[in-house]
């Protein structure tokens, strides 16, 4: 069955081998002067030479991790609300949760043409996308298969398809029809599984 086009940003759907699985989330702060919203699983990154967060839109920059959501100030006032997303705008500094486990496995759509098997071991990076208000606040960011590289800048590695091979820990189920979307390895906007590849806690560099 073809896929059809859909965007959740990078959803944490596992880890690694040799990680302990203890979904444990980071607190990190969002400036009150960013004006640039951030959405449930988009990939976020430390705005340098500062103590606050943003949305990474840079394909070959380190990122920190995958934004979970906020504690915010509304900026017309009023009691902390938790948000999915950051609306861009808030009556203080946020307090936003980050998955930043370098054992982090996740889950994104491809871009438009299909990732296929043989670009596992690979590095990928992003193309950035709106996400939604709606909902769950979800990412527009997917999985931009003109990135694929052997190149230490990609801020991923591709590590399984979904619905193929290698891919049944993370509920895949088999290829093909009755697979559900994203499964079909062959189509374009096929989901796949990635690790973190040029992220904070695997840089050999330190991060300003």
């Amino acid at each position: 069955m073809s896929n059809t086009a859909a965007t959740f940003g990078f959803k944490h759907v596992g880890y690694l081998p040799g990680y302990i699985a203890d979904y444990q989330l980071s607190t990190r702060l969002i400036s009150s002067a960013n004006t640039t919203s951030i959405y449930f699983g988009d990939p976020v990154t430390k705005i340098a030479s500062s103590q606050y967060i943003g949305a990474q839109t840079s394909t070959t920059g380190n990122v920190d991790g995958i934004f979970q959501g906020c504690f915010l100030i509304p900026s017309t006032g009023g009691a902390p609300i938790f948000s999915p997303y950051y609306p861009g705008a808030a009556g203080a500094d946020v307090t936003a949760y980050v998955m930043e486990s370098p054992g982090a496995l996740l889950m994104a759509a491809a871009f438009s043409t299909n990732i296929s098997s043989t670009t596992i071991g690979y590095n990928i990076s992003f193309h950035t996308g709106t996400g939604s208000t709606v909902g769950g606040g979800f990412s527009g960011y997917t999985l931009d298969q003109a990135t694929l590289t052997t190149a230490t800048t990609a801020q991923f590695q591709v590590v399984a398809l979904l619905g193929a091979p290698g891919a049944s820990n993370f509920g895949s189920g088999s290829s093909g029809a009755g697979a559900g979307n994203g499964a079909d390895s062959t189509s374009a906007f096929n989901w796949v599984i990635v690790a973190f590849n040029n992220q904070r806690f695997k840089s050999l560099l330190g991060v300003q």
